[in-house]
């Protein structure tokens, strides 16, 4: 081979590395991401239906054993069974905020205090609460109004033998 060739055969497979290198927009394999961040919708605790209502509780799956227990020490009869919607802490609130009345939870059971935010959602619907401790991380948040206008929901608390303390402190941040 002459000199030429030898050069010319060394500069294709270099040529070819270089043109590899490039970076054509046509050729991205990079999947695209979107620049906004999403939250997940979580949704919101389903009403169970009007005959098995009973004492309506939304909130942590955590506390599910401490529900369950005191449900059980509990004697109010069928119709004021507690029963627990486990859909999370936050989603228990807004639907626990929403309102007063038999179509909003009695009772949220949360594994955490009560944000601000939280707190500023009940205070716009009307919602008064009073908290029931049950031990670390685990805390029942009573809908006064339920308290006094559903069956059962004030025997279940009084069965608790719990001290309860209403939320009622001035509301600092968000």
């Amino acid at each position: 081979m002459t000199n030429r060739r030898i050069a010319l055969f060394l500069a294709l497979p270099a040529s070819a590395l270089a043109l590899s290198a490039c970076q054509f927009p046509a050729f991205d394999t990079k999947p695209t991401r979107p620049n906004t961040i999403t939250t997940p919708v979580i949704p919101a605790p389903t009403r169970p239906p009007p005959e098995a209502r009973g004492i309506w509780l939304v909130g942590s799956p955590a506390l599910r054993g401490a529900v369950q227990t005191a449900a059980a020490a509990f004697d109010g009869g069928p119709d004021a069974k507690p029963r627990l919607t486990a859909g999370g802490t936050a989603a228990g609130f807004r639907a626990f905020c929403a309102g007063v009345g038999l179509d909003h939870p009695d009772i949220v059971a949360a594994d955490r205090p009560i944000t601000p935010a939280e707190r500023k959602l009940c205070q716009s619907k009307g919602v008064t609460l009073t908290a029931y401790e049950l031990g670390p991380k685990q805390i029942l948040y009573v809908k006064d109004a339920n308290m006094m206008a559903v069956p059962g929901v004030r025997p279940f608390i009084d069965s608790l033998n719990r001290p309860g303390q209403p939320v009622s402190a001035p509301l600092t941040g968000s």
